[in-house]
Parts: structure tokens; sequence; C-alpha cells
């Protein structure tokens, strides 16, 4: 198979386009042709670096860095830079002209350019909702953590004068605490967590056989926001934002009941 025929089908292969038929010719390719396997190699790696692009945002300047290396890499000029162009060469009778660049390394910068694009064209689709679906995730393993520990606590006790001042100096923000054994749900101390690689402050209470962990973390620019219930893998999650702390309630503790919380926090 001519080395040039399957790298214009690369894309196709790595997105499971091709027939079972086809696919098996490419692999067979790939394995006997080692420009193709690092092409492929880079555009795997490419694919797992756009993937996560929607979960941050994207740094200043960074579409119009890749589109210059995109540019550089295939021979064509540069969008953002006008330069004068050199003289002409006299063309060798019987010879054609020689392409700036590798034919595979145009081909990779074309692959490449479409991944991009397609990032960029679905960039709109990453909502708040995603990134909720991401923190649940976390606040979820981060509780189930907390059960498997010996103790979930690092401060153990039941007066709110002991826990809150026991956060000082360690999160950015003030947390409230209260004891609410008179209501039903007394507290049993906290804790410092780690929620999507950022410290947070995690309050302990109980309710007769259910352990609730209620993360907080300072969100000093969002308004205050009631109560939002969601269920993750049969467990509760319940949410809220009050006076720029937000927090995360979670147990597998009835709804209801988890729902007074708000209120008597």
């Amino acid at each position: 198979m001519p080395c040039d025929q399957p790298r214009d089908r690369l894309g196709a292969y790595l997105d499971g386009e091709l027939s079972e038929a086809d696919r098996a010719t490419v692999a067979r390719h790939i394995a006997g042709c080692p420009e193709c396997a690092a092409l492929v190699a880079a555009l795997r790696e490419t694919s797992v670096m756009v993937s996560g692009l929607g979960r941050e945002p994207m740094p200043t300047g960074l579409s119009s860095r890749l589109q210059q290396t995109l540019a550089r890499a295939s021979g064509e000029p540069n969008p953002t830079a006008v330069r004068r162009a050199p003289p002409p060469q006299p063309a060798v009778r019987g010879m054609p002209p020689r392409s700036t660049a590798p034919r595979f390394l145009q081909q990779a910068a074309v692959l490449l350019m479409a991944c991009l694009l397609s990032s960029l064209a679905t960039w709109s689709f990453v909502t708040g909702a995603d990134r909720a679906s991401l923190l649940s995730r976390d606040l979820l393993s981060a509780h189930l953590r907390s059960l498997m520990q010996d103790s979930p606590i690092q401060v153990a006790s039941s007066d709110s004068h002991t826990v809150k001042p026991w956060f000082a100096g360690k999160v950015d923000f003030s947390p409230e605490v209260r004891d609410l054994t008179a209501e039903g749900y007394p507290l049993l101390g906290g804790r410092l967590d780690s929620i999507a690689g950022r410290r947070v402050g995690a309050l302990v209470y109980k309710r007769r056989l259910h352990l609730i962990n209620v993360f907080a973390w300072g969100a000093p620019d969002t308004p205050d926001t009631a109560p939002a219930l969601t269920v993750r893998k049969g467990y509760n999650l319940l949410s809220w934002t009050r006076n720029g702390v937000t927090y995360a309630a979670v147990s597998d503790l009835d709804a209801a009941e988890l729902g007074r919380l708000p209120d008597l926090l």
C-alpha cells in the first residue's frame, strides 16, 4: 500500500469510521510504517488534550498560537504576520516544485487543525451542568473516602466554639458551625478535605446511624442560592450558597431530613 494512502485515512481510522477490513489494512500499514505510527500517536495525544479543553477556560491567545504553529508546520504563511515573500526561483525544467514541508507534516497539520476546530465548535456546549456533574462526583468521592477512614474527623468536638476556630488559617473563609444536637443532628467535628483540587472544610454531623458531610468552600463572588438537591449513585447531595460560602451536604440520609440542614445551620 502506498505510504500516503493510509495517512489520508488516519482521521477516519482513529474515529472508528472505517470498515473492519479497511481498519485492519490501515492497522497493518501503521505497524510497518514508523512515520505513520508516530503520526497516529501524536494525533491520539492531541485528541486527549482537546477532549479536556472544556473543563477550564481557554487561555488567552491559545487559539492564535495554535493556528500559527499549524501554519508553520504546513508551510503556510503566518496568518497574524505578513512577511515579505522571497524572490521566485527559476524552475528547473522537468522537475516539479518541491513542497516546503514533508507531505506527512502537511497532512498532520490538516488533521490537527480539524481536531482544533472540532473542539472549538463544541466549546459552547460545555455548560455549568457539566461542571456540576464533575463537582458532584468529587463530593461523593470525598464522602465515601471519609466513610472508609478510621475516623472522618480531625477535630472532634460538638462545641461550635471549638470547631469553628479550628478552621482559622487553614481555609480562606469562615464556615457556619452549629451544634444541632437538640434538633437531632449532633455535630461530631470537622476536618480538611480536597474537592476538585481545592482545599475545603468539612463539617461532620450525624442523624441516627447516617453520617453527613457538609463540605464548605469560599465563593465570595457567588450570590446566595437556594438549596438544590441532586442524587448520585443513591446518595443525596444538597448544595447552597450563603454569605459568600458554598455548602454541599452529602449523605445517604433521606432527602427530606437532609433538606432541613440549610435552615438549621
